[in-house]
């Protein structure tokens, strides 16, 4: 997949930075459901205490399915969070 992979979305949103690690693997979880996201293989980077993270779809519909969709959100420490994301 590294050879082939898009540029990445960026995802922001507000989590704390004792959470990074926890929201990574969130996300791939999110990002990697077609039906949650509408996003299928990626990889995520997530910088510890940064407030984004990147993520990396193998395909370019992948990444306009997720981009198409107007609400992300994700349920982290009992918490909703709201997921905006940009190019």
């Amino acid at each position: 997949m590294e050879g082939s992979e898009c540029p990445p979305v960026t995802v922001e949103g507000d989590w704390t930075p004792t959470q990074t690690k926890a929201l990574k693997n969130k996300l791939q979880l999110y990002f990697q459901s077609k039906k949650k996201s509408g996003g299928g293989d990626c990889r995520v980077e997530a910088e510890e205490g940064a407030p984004r993270a990147a993520v990396y779809f193998s395909s370019p519909e992948e990444r306009e399915r997720v981009l198409a969709r107007k609400n992300h959100e994700i349920i982290l420490d009992s918490k909703t969070i709201r997921l905006q994301l940009s190019l």
